[in-house]
């Protein structure tokens, strides 16, 4: 190797060595992850629509739809996610009872479908919209008008980031409202108004 070649290395080998001093290496901003949940009919024809949101800088970059299983075994970290990377069980920690497997004391048991998921419709719609088969009745929905929550209700909604009824729950707020729609007393207040 001549002379000349070693300062070369010694100056690749430099660069690459952080800073002295206090100074930080500078990382640049990267894309983040986390579901959404819409009350808007979508995937599948749900009365509801699941998302895995790509985020920059706090700002929504992209979205694209989950099926409900898709969403139940990535939040429950049972299949991978970049919206849940560490393969928590979320319903477990956002204690979404209705979510979690009865028996899973270890974190090894999982459920592909989530009950609490059919009772949405509730929030937005004061009748089933759907046409059903002879002997099917899903019981009343919660909204105080036939299509949409009420003001009163979409205030309530507004605690999950739904500013508007096309709005958007995100991140643990997915996870709050699954919990409270599985609650009775929060129903019972979203439904009559305390």
């Amino acid at each position: 190797m001549s002379s000349r070649g070693v300062p070369s290395l010694l100056l690749l080998f430099l660069l690459g060595l952080p800073l002295r001093g206090g100074s930080q290496e500078y990382s640049p901003p990267v894309a983040t992850y986390r579901f959404g949940l819409s009350l808007n009919t979508g995937y599948n024809g749900e009365l509801f629509t699941l998302f895995q949101l790509k985020e920059f800088e706090g700002k929504t970059i992209g979205t694209e739809p989950m099926t409900r299983q898709q969403f139940v075994l990535q939040a429950q970290g049972a299949v991978p996610s970049k919206a849940n990377p560490e393969a928590v069980n979320l319903f477990k920690q956002y204690e979404v009872r209705a979510c979690v497997h009865p028996d899973d004391a270890d974190g090894t048991r999982f459920l592909r479908d989530c009950d609490v998921l059919d009772q949405l419709w509730r929030l937005r719609f004061w009748e089933y919209p759907f046409l059903l088969a002879e002997g099917q009745h899903p019981g009343k929905g919660w909204s105080e008008n036939r299509s949409a929550p009420s003001p009163r209700q979409l205030l309530l909604l507004t605690d999950y980031g739904m500013l508007y009824l096309n709005d958007m729950a995100r991140g643990e707020n997915v996870f709050r409202l699954l919990r409270d729609v599985g609650d009775s007393s929060w129903v019972d207040n979203y439904r009559k108004g305390y």
